[in-house]
């Protein structure tokens, strides 16, 4: 058995191996709606090979986060696969392992993984942060356009069309004003938008909704993942959106009366204030859930240096985390300190409500993009 780094010239053994397991008839190829993990260029996904056959694959790409003026290093892993005559022999423990070192080697602060079966979450994989996940009816969107309309009073009237390809460096703008986000180049955000990534994976398909002042330049847009020619897919939710609340919300209430849809889900996390009021105030129903999959924290004072660089001078506090020999980690915070576990110091990271927080002064959690978006892997 080899474990290493997949080769550009056997990625196509890794979509063969990923439709096999992952796909059914009528679904896209993995190969089409990953292409972040399986065009050709620089490798980061791990394979174990028999006799030069790739009997598991391990899918791995880098990405940064911005959080205002900081940028995370992260990995995001997906496509986690083993051929069925290979199963149970521990080689996604492996694989697993040599992931987690390259994340170290490369720098990276946090790992992403889209799974969270015991494979993930028995090695310190956890659920993290916090997300609301609205549920929009066509009542629901009528009292939500009305709560958008009147934060847009005396403004120019919105145009809300589908998107074009015309609009492609508009919807980059758009995207580049977020405080939270992945980092997108504009040739990324038109790619993921096509590759329609999270949405095949429940068989739906992207419709992307735009809204410009009159004739002026789109502004906002939002991402929604839509039934299209299968007939037992998922719910319809959204991918991912930017811009104004007001604008988001008269796209996301546009789009269920537009598409005819019966139900939209709509994941906020926690940061997205303005867009968390406006959902409550036109009273759409929600529940509170982690975000998606489980995170592997990489290197626990790497997160904070990332996060809070020496620049922000508006985190006057020393923060700091040490490892403990028993597992566990000291977290300082200014002249405080206290003891957490693994899954403890996750939830201070990234959940605003964590019971640690308040043991800490002026401790500030990590806002994290939904990882369900178009940078889903």
């Amino acid at each position: 058995m080899d474990i290493r780094l997949v080769k550009n010239d056997e990625l196509q053994q890794a979509v063969q191996l990923a439709d096999d397991v992952f796909r059914k008839p009528g679904q896209s190829s993995m190969g089409t709606s990953f292409p972040f993990l399986f065009a050709p260029g620089l490798s980061h996904s791990y394979g174990a090979f028999v006799d030069g056959r790739l009997v598991s694959f391990m899918g791995l790409v880098p990405f940064v986060i911005h959080v205002g003026d900081a940028r995370l290093n992260v990995f995001s892993m997906g496509a986690v696969c083993t051929h069925p005559d290979y199963r149970g022999q521990g080689i996604a423990g492996q694989m697993l392992d040599r992931c987690k070192q390259h994340a170290e080697e490369a720098g990276a602060s946090l790992l992403f993984i889209s799974g969270d079966r015991s494979l993930y979450t028995r090695v310190h994989c956890y659920p993290f942060g916090l997300t609301e996940h609205f549920t929009l009816d066509a009542e629901g969107a009528v009292r939500l356009k009305a709560a958008a309309s009147a934060l847009q009073a005396g403004d120019i009237p919105l145009q809300l069309r589908p998107f074009q390809a015309a609009d492609v460096f508009a919807l980059h703008a758009a995207a580049a004003t977020r405080e939270v986000a992945y980092e997108q180049s504009v040739t990324d955000l038109g790619r993921m938008i096509d590759a329609e990534a999270y949405a095949s994976c429940m068989k739906l398909e992207h419709q992307t909704l735009v809204a410009a002042h009159g004739t002026g330049s789109v502004d906002s847009f939002a991402v929604i993942a839509a039934p299209g020619r299968s007939a037992d897919s998922k719910p319809p939710t959204v991918i991912e959106f930017a811009g104004p609340a007001a604008h988001v919300g008269s796209l996301l209430a546009e789009a269920v009366e537009r598409l005819n849809l019966e139900q939209l889900k709509i994941p906020v996390s926690w940061h997205e204030q303005q867009l968390l009021g406006l959902l409550l105030e036109a009273a759409v129903p929600y529940e509170t859930k982690a975000n998606n999959g489980t995170v592997y924290v990489v290197n626990p004072q790497r997160v904070l240096e990332q996060a809070f660089p020496v620049a922000d001078k508006d985190h006057k506090q020393v923060f700091a985390i040490t490892s403990l020999e028993e597992g566990s980690y000291t977290v300082k915070a200014g002249d405080t300190s206290i003891e957490v576990n693994p899954a403890e110091l996750v939830s201070l990271l990234f959940d605003p409500l964590s019971p640690h927080k308040p043991l800490l002064p002026d401790w500030s959690t990590i806002p994290l993009p939904h990882t369900s978006g178009l940078n889903y892997i």
